[in-house]
């Protein structure tokens, strides 16, 4: 028969529970700095995680819990800001521009772009905008402007030069943030879909990010990260207390 002559539970748990608790509140905190930091950003697309718990098998053969990180994107519209700028666009519902890269396709929200000397329709960073898959040109010879119609057609002396590519994904939010504004496709998010392009000109979209609810977010994060920093110093107050206090003669 097995007999049970006590519980011996792990001391230092207290301090792996408050661990944990900090070092998930920190992650939080980053994030929530990252949205903070890009409120004015063009098209930025707030981020959100969330943490899964697993199951890992120990070399004892039992097995520990873990959590597993997940960041999404938040891809809902923001509001459309007037520009009046002929280069600045900005795309109504879901869809991304696609723009090549000398790593391939990628996709920005951000429609704020310029002319380079080939007159080609590029990016801040240089990256041609695609169109019928293909760099855009808009050479106007005449002076009669550079126009987009809603349905993604652009026109140069008044003829039709291409249309503007927007594409979707079926599951946006697993795409993956590269920097420069840039998402790259992963096998969560999907594979590109052509989308009947619905685009503004003069238009530029702001961040989604709510500036009042991120400060918010933080200060609740902070708060919290800063009590499980009390924890850590409870436990050790603690463990001092035993290792010096317990067990000596009065």
């Amino acid at each position: 028969m097995r007999v049970i002559s006590g519980l011996h539970p792990y001391s230092r748990l207290g301090h792996m529970e408050s661990l944990e608790g900090a070092r998930l509140a920190e992650r939080k905190l980053e994030v929530a700095a990252h949205n903070m930091a890009n409120i004015d950003t063009t098209g930025y697309k707030r981020q959100r995680i969330s943490f899964e718990e697993y199951l890992l098998p120990q070399v004892d053969g039992g097995k520990r819990t873990a959590k597993g990180e997940v960041v999404t994107t938040d891809v809902a519209q923001g509001d459309l800001r007037k520009t009046g700028n002929p280069l600045d666009f900005a795309i109504e519902g879901e869809g991304f521009f696609v723009v090549q890269t000398p790593s391939g396709a990628k996709y920005t929200r951000d429609g704020s772009f310029m002319l380079d000397a080939n007159k080609q329709l590029v990016t801040k960073e240089g990256y041609p905008v695609l169109g019928n898959g293909a760099p855009i040109v808009l050479d106007d010879t005449t002076g009669k402007g550079i126009w987009l119609s809603r349905d993604g057609n652009f026109y140069v002396d008044e003829t039709i030069v291409g249309t503007i590519d927007v594409v979707r994904f079926d599951n946006p939010q697993f795409l993956k943030r590269i920097g420069g504004n840039l998402y790259e496709a992963t096998p969560s998010a999907g594979t590109p879909q052509n989308l009947p392009p619905q685009v503004r000109q003069g238009f530029l979209e702001r961040s989604n990010v709510e500036p009042i609810q991120a400060m918010l977010d933080m200060i609740t994060l902070y708060r919290y990260y800063e009590q499980m920093q009390k924890s850590l110093q409870t436990v050790d107050a603690l463990d001092n207390r035993a290792v010096n206090g317990v067990g000596k003669p009065v």
